[in-house]
């Protein structure tokens, strides 16, 4: 089942690690690290148009991707059902 995250952006559902909050982990320091090491990897996709909502991260082949949404992670959550 695919996931849509806005902006036409569809991913397979599956892939999905995890759906987070971004207002909630913004400003912690494991988010900022984590984010700084996928963005020097180019494994970050913002979609948001800048107004971010939610991080979505995804493995595919093992391989860590990110996702930045202008969709709340509540709504992306429910679609995931």
């Amino acid at each position: 089942m695919y996931l849509h995250l806005g902006n036409g952006v569809s991913i397979n559902g599956n892939d999905v690690i995890a759906i987070l909050n971004l207002k909630d982990i913004k400003k912690t320091a494991e988010y900022k690290a984590f984010y700084q090491k996928l963005l020097e990897e180019n494994r970050v996709v913002d979609i948001s148009n800048g107004n971010e909502k939610s991080f979505i991260l995804t493995t595919k082949q093992n391989q860590l991707k990110a996702y930045i949404s202008n969709i709340g992670s509540n709504t992306i959550g429910k679609r995931k059902g």
